[in-house]
């Protein structure tokens, strides 16, 4: 009966439909042919009833197999790192204490001057292994407060690495997670993908850093994974091929709503200030921590054994790569030490040591030193220098400072043409004392001082034609030339580029004119006229996400708004906010006749042209009248001169034609021309 069975399906999977003919069995003629019509409706009852329940059989195993994908992705994602049940019974305690006091002391060796820190650190890494831990809670979620370049990233990676390397952790690896790359609007896929990788590369800790470039619609994700656990997905995912894939309404086995931390050491980057950390994830956040832990600020004594421990692994590495054999003293430490910086922390001090070993790297390439050279590092003046001998040869590297930022060609360049424009002299004088301000902070950044980034967002405000938009131009190039901003572009936008035409617009079109001017200059001409009352809900929405712009990115933005001067001081009401952020009002100041003569001598001279010395008077008489007489917004007004010889030059082209060709004068402007 299985063959006949057998022999139906084969029929129906192969032609589609069932052929009683050709799939019943054969069989002697039997006698009665109603028997034999009861049987083959037999047979077919019964392979309908087969086929039923190999498709039941195929449902449930395809059931199965999508809750244990299901399952599987879980146990990845949970246990990568210390298996909690585990870190409950780690063992003997003697050997658990010998094991934390080994990677305690190992990572003192790398991280100096920060021994409290690291003590707390370490505590948090144990006690999982003592006191036990959730199976569906992350091991350990903390705060790692401090200034930059104070040893809580390696201090991380080498508690971690020493754990690992004991057995105590499943894994050496620490796993950072850069927050600033989610700065763009609808970053959160992006940021799921990315702790998805993070979570299945098998790193027993995760480091979060840079949360204050993060956007918005992010930090709630991360402030989830450290307050739960856990991050629900905004949609529906499926592990495919090792990635996590976005299935949107597809059935698909293996299917998450959530990634979990389970089993992990979560740790997040902040720096000095908690109350800042606290008004980006809440005022709960800190408080439902298992630590909040911070770096000190280093003593001179801390920053002299960062030093020396720099300087003696570099004389090892000089000894076994370059074949220098080179000697130091206490005072060639102390010099190093100096190198520290609040921007870069003891990170200063390391890239000294890296460019001392890069300069005599290239020593050698370009003298062809052979080893053994016998070398001293020295303090002259304090500045280091290698001197070395070779054989007959003695030689002397200096260490050089590094680069400075900006461009000191184009800087002259610059205010050599900001001096050149006529009149503004309060505007000058505004703009080049941006010079003093930038290089005070950078001096204060180098002796240890607290300095950040000065705020150069400005508001010009003033009559048109009164050389707003030439000066926000070259205020780009001045900016970029002093090493303020990178870019230096001047991105120049309106009402019409940032306000949109439907709700959800708006913001969308104003975060797009903050990316493309990012790392150079926003102006906003006629900025006024992003409100138009209270009812104007589209500019005020987009003051508000220039507002958000402008404090998200004050290091590495511009913002240059431009209007007549009293409508830009209702503007500036519209926004509580928007007042704090524009500490400079530039005022530009209507042009006096004297000025409107000297900027209508550089147009003609611009456009090729020459003035007869009888159009002066007559000119300076006519700006005097209309500044009297005239329109008052267009009475000082540099568009008046630049129309007057565009006037000019078209009545001198009708006059020269009318002329014989022997006394046409093709360059020269009369006064007739002025009418």
């Amino acid at each position: 009966m299985k063959n006949d069975i057998d022999s139906i399906l084969n029929s129906m999977f192969r032609d589609g439909r069932l052929n009683l003919k050709s799939s019943l069995p054969s069989s002697p003629p039997a006698a009665d042919p109603a028997k034999q019509a009861a049987k083959a409706v037999e047979a077919v009852d019964r392979a309908q009833q087969g086929l039923t329940e190999s498709l039941q059989e195929s449902i449930e195993r395809m059931a199965r197999e999508a809750q244990e994908d299901m399952a599987d992705l879980r146990l990845h994602l949970e246990q990568d790192g210390v298996s909690p049940q585990t870190a409950h019974n780690a063992g003997n305690p003697q050997d658990l204490e010998t094991t934390f006091q080994v990677a305690r002391q190992e990572t003192l060796a790398q991280v100096l001057g920060q021994e409290a820190f690291i003590d707390g650190l370490t505590l948090a890494f144990k006690r999982p292994f003592v006191a036990g831990s959730d199976k569906d809670r992350p091991l350990c979620r903390a705060a790692l407060l401090g200034a930059s370049g104070t040893g809580r990233r390696s201090a991380v990676r080498a508690l971690t690495a020493s754990l690992g390397r004991q057995g105590a952790l499943k894994s050496p690896k620490t796993s950072f997670v850069d927050l600033s790359a989610y700065a763009a609007p609808g970053s959160e896929k992006l940021f799921i993908q990315d702790l998805y990788t993070a979570l299945k590369s098998g790193a027993p800790a995760l480091v979060f850093e840079n949360y204050q470039e993060c956007h918005p619609s992010v930090l709630p994700m991360a402030a989830a994974l450290f307050r739960t656990g856990c991050v629900p997905l905004l949609g529906r995912y499926a592990q495919q091929k090792g990635l996590l894939v976005d299935v949107g309404s597809a059935l698909a086995p293996g299917a998450v709503s959530s990634l979990s931390a389970a089993g992990k050491y979560l740790f997040l980057l902040a720096g000095e200030d908690e109350a800042q950390l606290s008004g980006a994830f809440g005022g709960h956040f800190l408080a439902g921590l298992d630590d909040v832990l911070h770096t000190e600020a280093f003593s001179p004594e801390s920053l002299r054994h960062i030093a020396h421990a720099n300087l003696k692994a570099l004389a090892q590495r000089a000894e076994n790569q370059l074949g220098f054999h080179l000697e130091f003293g206490e005072s060639e430490s102390q010099a190093l030490a100096r190198l520290y910086n609040k921007e870069e922390g003891a990170g200063g001090i390391a890239k000294g040591a890296r460019e001392l070993y890069r300069l005599m790297g290239e020593e050698k390439l370009k003298k062809n030193l052979r080893p053994p050279v016998q070398a001293r590092l020295a303090e002259t003046d304090g500045q280091l220098t290698v001197s070395y001998q070779w054989e007959n040869t003695t030689g002397s590297i200096p260490l050089r400072p590094g680069p400075q930022p900006g461009n000191p060609a184009e800087l002259e360049a610059v205010k050599t043409q900001l001096r050149q424009i006529v009149g503004l002299e309060s505007v000058k004088d505004y703009i080049l004392s941006l010079e003093d301000n930038f290089k005070m902070q950078q001096l204060r950044r180098q002796r240890g001082l607290k300095a950040g980034p000065p705020s150069m967002h400005m508001i010009f405000t003033g009559n048109p034609g009164t050389g707003k938009t030439t000066v926000a131009r070259i205020a780009a190039r001045y900016l970029k030339a002093l090493g303020a901003l990178e870019g230096g572009q001047l991105v120049e936008v309106t009402r019409g580029d940032l306000v949109g035409q439907y709700v959800g617009h708006t913001a969308p079109l104003t975060q797009k004119a903050i990316q493309s001017a990012m790392g150079g200059v926003l102006f906003i001409d006629e900025a006024y006229s992003l409100y138009r009352g209270r009812d104007d809900s589209f500019g005020l929405e987009a003051i508000d996400a220039l507002v958000k712009g402008m404090e998200d990115h004050r290091d590495k933005l511009v913002v240059i708004l431009a209007g007549y001067s009293q409508e830009m001081e209702e503007f500036l009401r519209a926004n509580s906010g928007l007042r704090s952020r524009f500490p400079h009002v530039i005022e530009f100041p209507d042009y006096t006749a004297e000025e409107l003569l000297e900027i209508t001598k550089s147009i003609t001279a611009g456009m090729g042209y020459r003035l007869d010395p009888g159009c002066l008077p007559p000119l300076l008489g006519y700006y005097q009248a209309m500044q009297l007489t005239g329109d008052p917004r267009a009475n000082g007004n540099g568009r008046m001169a630049r129309n007057k010889v565009e006037a000019a030059v078209i009545a001198c082209a009708r006059r020269n034609m009318k002329a014989p060709p022997a006394q046409q004068d093709l360059e020269l402007l009369l006064p007739e021309d002025f009418a």
